[in-house]
């Protein structure tokens, strides 16, 4: 009697959590929120306040978070006005204060388009900036004092912002749908400010890397380490910050799908148009490489890492256990300890000397 009547309650408290977990899932149909839990994850109770976010705040708070400009900032001012500086820490208050000539000069080069973000004169202001960003990338700080250049791209300048003041909305950014349900184009600004975004990174890597080899020749630390360590910090943070916040959001397969696809772009890709490159500028059909002790090692750790989280998946049932994080962890801090020492020695493997 007691076995049964606990056994009823236990299926009464499933069935309520399986309706509320239905029912927020027919809330998601029709796009009134967006869900902190991983959607191929099993239900067993109902999903409640916290576990739910709008998708304005959804999305300004990843943007917010990943990448802090004067879009988030306005933002904020006119929603919230100026109280948000007072309740940041000052640490947060100074990068704000530091950050603002940079993310001036980034809204003034790249068309901003999302939805949430958009404001009129800053897109406008970003056409007018843009032929100068490119004239800079294209031909370099030269072609900023020919005048031939300038008076091409003041000529740009001044028709893109006309066009773009005269033509762009208000509310939101423009669609361009052409008879059709696709968004032509938002997906052309899109990909065009991929673009200029790819070029703001590639000048912003230039110059990191030029500090550091001035850091290194005054320090007396060999590049190599540097490279391993502060670079390879500072190039990763970025997406190391996005996936944190995509993890602590719930959306588990999200964060580990990024995870693994920014090495597999900046390696296929990276690698790709390097080489390429590589090839046009000397003029040449191949380029002799030589794998190094270092590279040995961050290959290892790389397989050993993939074989440990496919070995957890596999023996827990398709979910990755805690220790697998503090397994990563630890091959990682091993890798860089061991880098080091390898590149500080320049002693080589003995299986890969020639």
């Amino acid at each position: 009697g007691d076995g049964d009547g606990e056994g009823g309650d236990a299926g009464a408290a499933m069935a309520r959590g399986s309706g509320g977990a239905m029912a927020a899932l027919e809330d998601l149909e029709g796009g009134a929120y967006l869900p902190l839990l991983d959607p191929s994850e099993m239900l067993n109770e109902p999903m409640n306040d916290k576990a739910m976010i709008s998708p304005k705040e959804f999305f300004f708070q990843f943007y917010h978070q990943s990448h802090e400009s004067l879009h988030a900032l306005v933002y904020k001012v006119r929603h919230e006005g100026w109280a948000f500086f007072k309740e940041e820490s000052f640490p947060n208050k100074v990068m704000i204060v530091v950050e603002i000539p940079f993310t001036l000069a980034r809204t003034l080069t790249i068309p901003a388009v999302d939805s949430e973000m958009y404001f009129k004169p800053f897109f406008v202001a970003s056409w007018i900036g843009l032929p100068f960003w490119v004239l800079f990338n294209g031909v370099g700080v030269g072609g900023l004092s020919d005048p031939g250049w300038l008076c091409m791209a003041a000529a740009a300048s001044i028709f893109l912002g006309t066009v773009a003041l005269t033509f762009a909305p208000s509310g939101q950014p423009p669609m361009i749908k052409l008879g059709t349900k696709f968004p032509f184009g938002l997906a052309a600004i899109c990909l065009m400010s991929f673009v200029l975004a790819a070029l703001w990174i590639n000048f912003i890597a230039t110059e990191l890397v030029c500090v550091v080899a001035f850091v290194g020749s005054i320090t007396g630390i060999d590049d190599s380490i540097l490279g391993i360590t502060v670079i390879a910090w500072g190039n990763s943070v970025g997406d190391f910050s996005s996936n944190l916040a995509m993890a602590k959001r719930g959306l588990g397969n999200v964060s580990m799908t990024a995870s693994f696809a920014g090495p597999v772009f900046n390696i296929l890709i990276g690698l790709g148009f390097g080489f390429l490159f590589y090839f046009a500028a000397h003029d040449v059909t191949e380029a002799r490489v030589k794998l190094t002790s270092v590279t040995f090692l961050a290959l290892a750790c790389i397989v050993l890492n993939a074989l440990v989280m496919l070995g957890s998946g596999v023996c827990n049932g398709g979910r990755i256990p805690r220790g697998a994080g503090y397994v990563a962890i630890a091959t990682y801090a091993c890798y860089v300890a061991t880098a080091v020492v390898l590149t500080a020695t320049e002693y080589q493997l003995p299986f890969l000397k020639n």
